[in-house]
């Protein structure tokens, strides 16, 4: 199988260190949730357990989960590992079932397709329970035929403590893909921050837009003002992508449907970050974001494409970073995706691992092969076409994709 790396810079936002838990010796008991309405966390207690974890980004949190499966749940079947020690809840695996045309029952995260991190939820002793969820699925394995573990940081030790544990409980790890995370560093490279903004690249659109009327950047407070202008942003983002002979992934009714509760659930939470650009009174690009933790996370914009060849994109980028320099941000994170414009402000970058999992060596085997031919046959099409690798360049792509079997219409 693949070997995975064991040192790389985390994803997600910073997590404060995890207390300690309770006797290491006592067993780690596992209850496998079904229905949504049996998770006995609240809001609270869930979000808390976030907070402890090595990856704790606003994919892991309760808002999240409940806005996700709001909209996508009636069409997936409900895994959810809660793990408990001397009846203590020390952390949970949300996961759930899905049918992969050819490849059986996959176990996926919650979120699949529309999450940028993801991750276990294991504060407390994670080696220990890592080795029980391992033990746990190894029991469970007439129920799922692979598992599809995407996106989960490098710096995670889910990736290293997986194999430790998986190797004697008879379980096949294959790592699918890696993917890069750009970022840039705003409270502890300042200056570098600042000089960025000073390139005559990052000024030009603003003086064109500036130089013809009133040019306004703003973080939209109130509820009401984002539900209003969500719609807007739907159809500004389609038509940037049917400009160029894409598809957007607002064409999907469920995706507008769960960004319309997620972005209730976030502004509820105080996470949300619903930005828009103005010029002369009208929206010409807007982000659909995230503050959490004291990074602003960067996840889908769109732009006006009649002003396309004046970057209003780049100047919506520009405003978003003298925001979070303003407001002492941490960073930018722009999660996954190489989107070339990235490049221009990142000055550092992290990476996400897919991993796969099986219980079958045949079927591990197979799955090693067919990534091999993937990888080859991707490498020789580019080398003659001279196209640029990208991943998840486009992250409406992934979602699209995940969400094939959620939605008769895609």
């Amino acid at each position: 199988m693949s070997s995975l790396p064991v040192t790389a810079l985390t994803g997600g936002a910073r997590a404060p260190a995890a207390g300690s838990c309770l006797a290491s010796n006592a067993r780690i008991d596992i209850e496998l949730i079904e229905r949504r309405e049996r998770i006995p966390l609240t809001a609270r207690e869930w979000n808390d357990l976030v907070a402890g974890n090595e990856t704790n980004s606003i994919f892991q949190t309760y808002e999240w989960f409940d806005a996700w499966w709001q909209t996508f749940g009636a069409d997936h079947e409900l895994f959810f590992m809660l793990l408990r020690r001397e009846g203590r809840v020390i952390g949970f695996a949300a996961m759930m079932l899905r049918s992969v045309a050819w490849r059986g029952r996959r176990l996926e995260f919650v979120g699949t397709g529309n999450a940028d991190y993801q991750d276990f939820v294991l504060p407390h002793d994670k080696p220990a329970a890592i080795d029980s969820i391992c033990e746990f699925l190894r029991t469970h394995a007439s129920r799922w035929r692979s598992a599809w573990l995407s996106n989960v940081p490098c710096q995670s030790s889910t990736l290293v403590e997986l194999q430790k544990a998986g190797a004697s409980r008879g379980l096949y790890f294959v790592q699918e893909a890696q993917l890069r995370c750009p970022a840039l560093r705003l409270e502890s490279d300042r200056s570098g921050a600042e000089k960025l903004l000073k390139k005559y690249s990052l000024k030009r659109p603003l003086n064109w837009f500036s130089s013809r009327g009133e040019v306004r950047f703003r973080n939209v407070s109130a509820l009401s003002e984002i539900q209003s202008l969500l719609p807007v942003f739907f159809d500004q983002h389609a038509r940037r992508w049917h400009a160029v002979g894409r598809h957007s992934l607002f064409e999907m009714s469920t995706q507008r449907t769960f960004y319309l509760a997620l972005a209730a659930a976030l502004h509820s939470a105080g996470w949300l970050l619903f930005s828009v650009l103005e010029f002369n009174g009208q929206p010409i690009a807007f982000h659909f974001g995230f503050d959490y933790f004291g990074s602003i996370m960067w996840y889908k914009p769109s732009f006006e494409v009649r002003y396309a060849e004046h970057s209003p994109g780049l100047l919506l980028t520009r405003k978003i970073i003298e925001d979070g320099l303003q407001r002492s941000r941490r960073e930018l994170d722009f999660t996954i995706g190489e989107e070339a414009f990235k490049d221009r402000f990142a000055n550092v970058s992290r990476y996400n691992v897919t991993l796969s999992i099986y219980h079958s060596l045949p079927n591990a085997m197979r799955a090693t092969g067919w990534r091999w031919l993937r990888r080859n046959l991707g490498r020789l099409r580019r080398q003659l076409t001279g196209a640029r690798p990208s991943p998840y360049a486009n992250k409406d792509a992934a979602a699209v994709e995940a969400s094939k079997t959620t939605d008769p219409s895609a």
